[in-house]
Order: C-alpha cells, then structure tokens, then sequence
C-alpha cells in the first residue's frame, strides 16, 4: 500500500478532437501492399507458470505455415531471445493492466499487483515510455483492465490491441481517438497454444509493409498506424483470400475506399463511435466529409472475417505525452502518508528502546 501512495498524481489536459482542415491518411499510397503478422504469443516459459505451451521453434513453424511475415513472442516479463520481434508483455497486475513493449531497452517489473487507479496506471505508462519506442495498451475490454474514460486521458502510449480473443475493445478505442489521441490498431491472437486451432489466427494484423521489410520499417509502419486489424468468425485459421484494403483516397473532401473484393457490409466509424456512412454488398465506399468529423475509420464484414481500419484523422495524427505531475496534490499525499509512517516509527522506536523490568524487579 505503501507505493499506491507514493506513486504521483497527474495533471490530465482535457480531451481534445481532432482539428484542423487537411487530413491525415495513413493510407495514402497508390497501391498498397500488406503482410500479416502477430505480436502477442506465448512461449514455454518461466517453468510453465505462464502457460505458453510450445518453444519458439515450433511457433515460428506454425505462423510461417499461415503466411505469416511478421511475429512477435511477447513472453510476460522477460524478452525471448528467439523472437524474430523483440518485445515483451509487462504488467502482473490481478486486473490484467497490461502492456505490450517493443524493441525494448529493458525489462521493466515495477507494477501494482492490487487494482490501479488513473494515477497508478499513468505512473506505469511514464516508467514504461522511456524503454521502449512503441508502447501498446493490451486488451482493454480483457477484465476491463483500462475503461474507455481512462484511454480518453492516460498519455504517453502509441497504440492500443483493440482486437484480442479475450476480449475486443473497440468501444475503448473510439473513447481514445475521440478524445484527440491518435491510436492505431493492433490485433492479435494472444495465442498460449499454436496447436489449438481455435486460437490460432483468431485476430491478426495487417501492415502495410512488403513483407521482406526491415524492422525500421516496420517500426515506422506501426507508429504511423498503416495497419488493419481482422477477426476471424470461423472456428480454425483462415486458408482462402479474404477482402483487404485496395485503396484509400481523399479528393477534396470526399474520401473514397476501394476494397479488393466484395463484402457485406462496409461502415465508416466517426467521433464517438458514431456510424457516418454505411454500404451492402459492395466492395467500395465513397463518402462526402462533414465539418464535424474528427477522424474517420473503416469496418467491413463478410462471413468469414471482420475488418478494422486504424483511422484518419483531421489536422496531424497527435499523441498525448506523459501529463506533467501534479505537485501540488502530489506533495499533499505525501505528507498524508508519511505523517502516520513517522508515528508508526516513533512508537516502534519507543517500545524497542523502552526501559524493561529487571528479573530481580519482576520476582518482587
């Protein structure tokens, strides 16, 4: 209890929508080109305490199979040296208050195993943020680990694991774009057991990216949210083609999407979660922009699978930072709890250097 207190407390900036009169499009290119990958996967670890079932090995043999260009083995608290991604999942906290940390510097295991407050989970983003150069707020919705009131003000993450089988977090996500802060989409299968095909390639992430890549690349694909994330609604890994992003284009202002195949329902996602425009059995959409839209994000649905656009959003594709300390109240909490902790050392000291009774004493 003693460091929930000593954690700092934050001047959170109010929300902010997206604002300005061009638009950012992180689709922009003429002919896109994409690759599947998955950055939440569990290996045998830590003595099985953790439930990875297989070696790294046998992991990479079963995402190549897939087609799969990209993986990451996000063992909990430790980065596998086998991991062609180097990342690890951060956090032990009974609430499932996780994080995704890539390329990291260090492994970080400072958390708060009890239930955390905004403050606790900011202080967690602040410790994270100076290790790793893609920081990524694990499934949300899983144990309602962040609410979409905590994403709408928490700084200093650069992405969110919207789609994950423990749960999907969209309505979460919606509440962080349209506070003003730009969060692209993650999805992954948060596999333990490539074997189990109800696991395996349940969610996955497109980047836009050639395949053979370079991790900078990638790096730089993933920060600036030229992703897509899919669901599959089937019960074992997806074998046939399934629709991807053709084209994405802004003319003036009316924006235009072009899928590769027909589907059966498109959808444009706007501000507050709002459904700006709707399309069936089509394999296009093309939508005149308002004044009040902020940002703009594309689903579309077939049988098979579900598919998740990160956004475009008005003005520059901004991130909140770290808020600043909030000193004032900091320093108040402090001296709270530290005025019972020097009572609690008086008393300890006076009893253990109190006078005591001498055995001659005592027989009288």
């Amino acid at each position: 209890m003693l460091a929930y207190g000593l954690a700092p407390r934050y001047d959170f900036a109010p929300p902010r929508p997206f604002q300005g009169k061009t638009w950012y499009n992180p689709f922009q290119a003429e002919t896109l080109s994409w690759s599947r990958a998955n950055f939440h996967i569990h290996s045998y670890s830590w003595g099985g305490l953790t439930n990875g079932r297989q070696f790294p090995p046998q992991i990479q043999a079963a995402y190549q199979r897939l087609g799969y260009a990209w993986i990451g083995i996000s063992d909990y608290q430790r980065v596998n040296p086998q991991s062609p991604i180097p990342l690890y999942e951060h956090g032990w906290s009974v609430k499932k208050v996780h994080q995704l940390c890539f390329w990291p510097r260090e492994v970080v295991w400072i958390d708060f195993p009890l239930p955390q407050t905004l403050a606790i989970k900011q202080a967690i983003l602040a410790r994270l943020r100076s290790t790793t150069p893609f920081l990524v707020l694990a499934h949300p919705r899983f144990l309602h680990s962040y609410s979409g009131a905590d994403l709408a003000r928490l700084g200093g993450y650069d992405a969110i694991e919207v789609l994950n089988r423990y749960g999907d977090s969209v309505a979460e996500w919606d509440s962080a774009l349209s506070s003003g802060h730009y969060a692209p989409i993650l999805a992954h299968d948060n596999v333990h057991d490539v074997e189990n095909p109800h696991e395996l390639m349940s969610r996955w992430t497109e980047v836009a990216l050639p395949p053979d890549a370079s991790q900078e690349a990638l790096q730089a694909a993933l920060a600036a949210g030229r992703t897509v994330g899919y669901k599959n609604r089937t019960l074992a890994p997806i074998t046939q083609a399934y629709p991807r992003l053709a084209r994405v284009a802004l003319a003036g202002e009316t924006l235009r999407v072009q899928l590769t195949a027909p589907v059966d329902s498109i959808r444009l996602i706007g501000q507050g979660g709002a459904v700006r425009a709707s399309a069936y059995q089509t394999d296009h959409l093309e939508y005149p922009i308002h004044p009040s839209d902020t940002y703009l994000r594309l689903e579309a649905y077939t049988a098979e699978v579900e598919l998740y656009t990160s956004p475009l959003v008005r003005g520059q594709p901004t991130r909140r930072g770290v808020p600043p300390i909030a000193w004032g109240p900091t320093l108040l909490q402090w001296l709270l709890l530290g005025l019972p902790g020097l009572w609690l050392i008086k008393v300890g000291l006076k009893k253990l250097f109190a006078p005591r009774a001498r055995p001659t004493d005592a027989i009288q």
